[in-house]
């Protein structure tokens, strides 16, 4: 496989589903105006217009089509993943003080914390209403379990900040909250509205389980060796925030015990420079953790690729597999 941004996929998939696409961008911009508090607008559509793949709600879209669906409650679901996700972001960036996102000043440095956390409250609120429309019990029981997930997850987070001893089966658990759980719920999901069988939905909670891992430790991969301009954020953020990752944990129970102390003087600094960050690089590169990482990244691609085993060969299908393999060689 070559070097990917996740655009050929995305691209194919947006295509075959344009009409899909379309409807569902327009829900989403209908459902941010309000008559009272224009300020929402504003906040919710720098962040949710400014770039991202909005992978998430086309694989909601996908996995209809996989069965063939022709109703409209596809994409009141789509656009509730998407929703749910930007709350999420926003409440993300100001935990942790993120300056910048998809190369634009963040809503929290513009707008202050309380504007972004209230907006994020918002955009859950929304979401869940957008999910009544579904008129699915199932649905809506699906999603509102992603969601307690997703919180957990960012409780799990702050939990094993600075915890350079933290497991991998600890950080398992916290990728499932932020980033695997809303990736599951969306493919599941999407799945739960059409007359799929029970075994098939199994197989698509499976699926987006597996490729939101490996979408999150390529993540955590490129916050070391990613380009900022294709990334649109900066490099080290994790690093510098101090945030636990799989390249970190592996590297810290690899070290001998002068490493490890090392490695625990970098972290414990108050504020860490860019010799710290190069130096820590390099004790990454000598234990092939990036490496680690990526291998781990690869599993967990091939186990989304082996889920989709069950489901009849079609178009949409094999975009679904190209989309995840382009997700495990992705630059941004």
């Amino acid at each position: 496989m070559g070097i990917y941004d996740l655009t050929k996929a995305i691209s194919k998939i947006s295509d075959l589903l344009s009409e899909k696409v379309k409807d569902t961008n327009q829900v989403i911009e209908e459902n941010l105006i309000t008559e009272e508090t224009s300020i929402i607008r504003d906040i919710a559509s720098h962040l949710i217009n400014s770039g991202g793949k909005r992978i998430r709600p086309l694989l909601t879209l996908a996995v209809s089509k996989l069965f063939d669906y022709q109703g409209d409650k596809d994409i009141f679901l789509a656009a509730a993943i998407e929703y749910i996700h930007s709350a999420t972001l926003l409440h993300d960036d100001v935990i942790d003080r993120s300056p910048k996102r998809r190369g634009l000043k963040t809503a929290n440095i513009i707008w202050t914390n309380k504007y972004s956390v209230l907006v994020g409250d918002f955009l859950f609120s929304r979401a869940f209403q957008l999910m009544v429309r579904t008129q699915s019990l199932r649905v809506m029981k699906t999603l509102s379990d992603a969601s307690a997930i997703i919180s957990e997850g960012e409780i799990l987070q702050v939990g094993i900040e600075k915890k350079l001893d933290a497991s991998k089966e600890d950080y398992l658990k916290v990728i499932k909250g932020k980033t695997s759980a809303l990736f599951s719920a969306a493919c599941q999901a999407g799945a739960e509205i059409t007359e799929a069988s029970d075994p098939h939905i199994e197989a698509l909670r499976k699926y987006g389980e597996c490729i939101g891992t490996s979408f999150q430790l390529i993540d955590d991969l490129l916050d070391y060796l990613g380009n900022e301009n294709q990334m649109g954020k900066n490099k080290g953020n994790d690093f510098f925030e101090k945030k636990i990752t799989l390249p970190i944990i592996h590297a810290y129970q690899k070290s001998a015990k002068a490493e490890k102390t090392l490695i625990k003087e970098i972290f414990q600094k108050p504020k860490s420079d860019h010799l710290d960050f190069n130096n820590f690089l390099e004790i990454l590169e000598n234990k092939k953790s990036l490496l680690y990482t990526k291998d781990q990244a690869a599993m967990w691609t091939e186990r989304s690729i082996s889920a989709l085993g069950i489901i009849e060969s079609s178009e949409i299908k094999t975009l679904m597999i190209r989309l995840a393999e382009e997700t495990l060689d992705r630059v941004s």
